[in-house]
């Protein structure tokens, strides 16, 4: 067995990277199509993890992570203790790998990780995740993500564990209405809870910039005197303002002893369109993103599911793929509508579903077409539809 050990990796659009080696030409193709890192307009990495000819992409939180590339000659122990778990084929042309980033950066390929030969391999993909970092407090180690590969023939990609549900919580349109400072403080909020006290103190400490864009704790928000005249509230100036608009709007919970209040966040937060008067179109919007947020990371797996499946349809009913995917029935057909809906599935003929090609990009009026080259790993990176 051979391990190469990353104590130190920060992913780029919070994405795990590992490809082939670029110093040299593949000398093993496949005849399997859709494999190519742009091939799909799925969203790249999935619930956990995907992976095609060449390359995978592993879904991460922003932040310091630790990494274990392994090789081994035969499927190594299935061991517990990991909160996500999914094995994929893995397609390596070179027969060799290395841990870079979504830009390709070549801050990681000092040591490549030799497999046997190029050719079809299997790759168990496992993370131990850990309490994220927060200001102020004791860092943290990093999530621990673990990537065995062995020799193995074509076998659709099955998941393990799961940590959350393939199906994202439902979206409850806040985010559209209180806009990226709402998010950023009831963030604060939740990291200040993993501390064991969430007072006004410990939520400013814990509190992060979401974006280069954002400002400090004190620093003025945009304008929500609409929506806080709703609630019955003078319109807040800044995030610490944000607590009690939040509380009011059913997002946030207080109890307060020994004269100090402590925030906690909503077990079932209602609906914004439930608790203020939206225009219809708002409504409209926000059951649109909803809709996005909840599926687009499990309708990948979907994609990928098809991808490695023979003939490259998934043919087992939404009760059958419920143990292989970890899912329930009810959200594989809704994930599944979704996809057809957005055109990242098809429902071909005696199948359950297939993963649609990414349709080719159309040329701009008024200017000449050109040959469209794309771009890989030696090149730079053509970005992806998150």
């Amino acid at each position: 067995m051979e391990i190469i050990a990353v104590e130190d990796y920060w992913p780029e659009y919070g994405t795990i990277v590992v490809r082939d080696t670029w110093d040299e030409e593949p000398v093993a193709e496949t005849d399997l199509p859709l494999l190519d890192e742009h091939d799909l307009d799925a969203q790249p990495s999935g619930t956990i993890a995907k992976a095609g000819a060449g390359w995978l992409q592993a879904s991460s939180r922003d932040g310091r992570h630790r990494v274990r590339l392994e090789a081994h000659g035969a499927p190594p122990p299935l061991d517990h203790g990991w909160d996500d778990v999914v094995e994929t084929p893995y397609h390596a042309g070179t027969g060799a790998v290395v841990l870079t980033s979504v830009m390709s950066s070549d801050l990681y390929v000092d040591t490549p990780l030799e497999l046997d030969a190029p050719g079809l391999y299997r790759v168990r993909v496992s993370c131990r995740r850990t309490p994220p970092e927060i200001p102020g407090f004791e860092a943290s180690e990093g999530d621990l993500w673990r990537m065995q590969f062995w020799p193995a023939g074509l076998e659709p990609p099955r998941w393990l564990a799961r940590s959350r549900p393939a199906v994202r919580p439902a979206s409850t349109g806040w985010r559209r209405c209180l806009g990226l400072p709402g998010q950023e403080v009831l963030y604060a909020v939740q990291l200040a809870s993993a501390t064991g006290e969430a007072t006004e103190d410990r939520i400013a400490a814990a509190y992060q910039p979401w974006s280069s864009g954002s400002g400090g704790w004190n620093s003025p928000i945009d304008d929500l005197s609409g929506f806080a005249a709703q609630l019955g509230l003078p319109a807040p100036a800044t995030r610490p303002d944000l607590l009690p608009l939040l509380v009011a709007a059913g997002l946030l919970s207080t109890e307060t002893a020994s004269g100090v209040t402590r925030f906690h966040l909503a077990p079932d937060p209602p609906r914004a369109e439930e608790v203020l008067d939206l225009p219809a179109d708002q409504v409209a919007m926000i059951r649109r993103q909803d809709d996005r947020q909840r599926h687009t990371s499990f309708a990948a797996d979907l994609a990928a599911l098809a991808v490695w499946s023979p003939g490259g349809a998934v043919t087992a009913t939404p009760e059958e793929l419920a143990g292989p995917l970890l899912a329930t029935a009810e959200d594989i057909r809704d994930t599944i509508r979704y996809g057809v809906e957005r055109g990242l599935l098809s429902i071909p003929e005696n199948a359950t579903f297939a993963a649609k090609p990414r349709p080719p990009r159309q040329p701009e009026v008024g200017r000449i077409a050109t040959p469209q080259k794309r771009l890989d790993s030696r090149s730079g990176h053509q970005g992806h539809n998150y």
